[in-house]
């Protein structure tokens, strides 16, 4: 079972909010733990895009535009260094940013709708647009794509599907992708004598890896055969294909549903055996894959810095896409975060912005610094020798593995009466984790408080 790819950027951790002048450099604060970064090379191939054409405006009179996005450290002062490496070729145009965190950005946008505050050009994620879908402060950018002939080399059928409405507008441009994968560390799978997992591996050879490498563990150190993190809450939604809420009818799905109560236990089970530590409520204090205690990590596309800076040369690793379910005959689907690019409707300077928009889109400039904390947009371009070879002066690993899993993603929501849901369903989830209910009785319970939840939702 394949899903459609969707192109775009994911919710990233970062810094506390701040205003950035126009050249500035970024308030410097303590990034929040799960930072979103990706180390990657410069030597690579792009699609060029011109910016002559609609940036006639900015060629003459001085023009101010505000611009607003998240980032941690790292991605922060890449989005700034895109600006002001527009600033340079447009002396004319100053623009003036505001960013904050990923979980802070929310409520910027929030702040903004309501105080008609919306910067020119500004960062959507998908699991945001939900919420916001019919905006009229969204600029239709359909036009403008049709206009400059850009959807040549962009998923269009996916950008609509992430960031379009059912009368046609496109309301964000793409910018990157985050998707998740297993990364595996080599020298426990040697150790264990399990062979290294490849694209057509199960969940069964998973487990048994996990069992074996579990196995290597002492009395003075644990070692566990699998990493989930904090995820389950957000992957078991949707693992196999069948969600546990509809989101267009605003009904629950979690009662009678095999593919759920399939994903909740293979997360519960593999806890509750000793193969993966319960962080469920926040991650684990001693560190991750990095450490070598893991045989295989639940990793997305900004857990690669990470690798890459602090494991060097102490274990060898690799990443590879999820595992099959035999069973239902799919792929484990990886969240997708998926981030464009948007305009004020009401902005003065549209022009301008939208020839901004075109460079943080389309430019080779930016289709070169997105692949640091993410997929790139550009389907040639991720499909290149370039892009996939180049590591940058990191640990070489298999980065097609991210890219193939985007053949295999589901979106999820975070917001309103779902985040409610996902709240209530978390909860029980722990009760299970816990043995103070059987899995059959969380279900139950999850589909007669989410029916609760829902019905006053419309």
């Amino acid at each position: 079972m394949k899903f459609r790819r969707f192109f775009g950027v994911s919710m990233a951790a970062v810094m506390a909010a701040g205003i950035l002048g126009g050249c500035g450099s970024p308030k410097q604060e303590t990034p929040a733990a799960d930072q979103e970064t990706e180390a990657a090379g410069e030597e690579t191939t792009a699609p060029e895009t011109e910016t002559d054409g609609t940036a006639q405006a900015a060629d003459g009179e001085e023009v101010t535009i505000t611009f607003g996005f998240w980032g941690d450290t790292a991605e922060a002062e890449m989005k700034q260094a895109l600006a002001e490496a527009y600033m340079k070729d447009h002396p004319n145009v100053k623009i003036e940013m505001e960013y904050t965190d990923g979980a802070g950005y929310l409520t910027k946008m929030q702040t903004w709708l309501t105080s008609n505050s919306v910067p020119d050009v500004f960062g959507l994620a998908n699991d945001h647009f939900f919420q916001w879908k019919g905006n009229p402060v969204f600029e239709d950018l359909a036009p403008y794509i049709e206009k400059d002939g850009l959807g040549s080399d962009w998923d269009m059928d996916a950008l609509a599907a992430s960031f379009g409405e059912e009368d046609g507008r496109i309301i964000a441009t793409p910018f990157v992708t985050k998707t998740f994968a297993m990364a595996y560390n080599k020298d426990l799978f040697d150790k264990a004598g399990i062979e290294y997992p490849t694209a057509d591996w199960t969940e069964e050879d998973m487990l048994e890896a996990a069992k074996a490498i579990t196995a290597l563990s002492t009395a003075d150190e644990k070692i566990y055969g699998l990493r989930w993190g904090v995820r389950p809450p957000e992957f078991y939604r949707n693992l196999y294909g069948d969600m546990m809420y509809d989101m267009n009818t605003f009904e629950m799905k979690a009662e009678g549903n095999e593919k759920f109560k399939a994903a909740v236990s293979l997360f519960a089970d593999t806890i509750s055996q000793g193969l993966a530590p319960d962080e469920t409520s926040g991650a684990i204090s001693t560190g991750g894959f990095e450490t070598g205690m893991y045989g295989m990590q639940l990793s997305a596309t900004w857990d690669i810095a990470t690798f890459q800076s602090m494991i060097g040369d102490s274990f060898a690793w690799d990443v590879v896409v999820l595992p099959m379910n035999t069973k239902f005959n799919t792929r484990m689907l990886t969240t997708l975060r998926s981030n464009g690019w948007c305009m004020n409707s009401g902005s003065e300077n549209k022009e301008v912005c939208w020839d901004f928009i075109k460079f943080l889109s389309a430019s080779e400039e930016a289709t070169k610094a997105s692949q640091t904390i993410g997929i790139p947009s550009s389907v040639s371009f991720i499909s290149s020798d370039d892009y996939l070879n180049d590591f940058g002066e990191g640990t070489a690993y298999d980065k097609k593995a991210f890219v193939d899993m985007l053949d295999w993603t589901t979106d999820f929501n975070n917001l309103g009466a779902f985040a409610e849901v996902n709240d209530m369903v978390k909860e029980q989830y722990e009760l299970l984790l816990a043995g103070q209910v059987t899995i059959d009785e969380m279900i139950s319970e999850v589909q007669t408080q989410g029916d609760a939840i829902l019905s006053t939702a419309q």
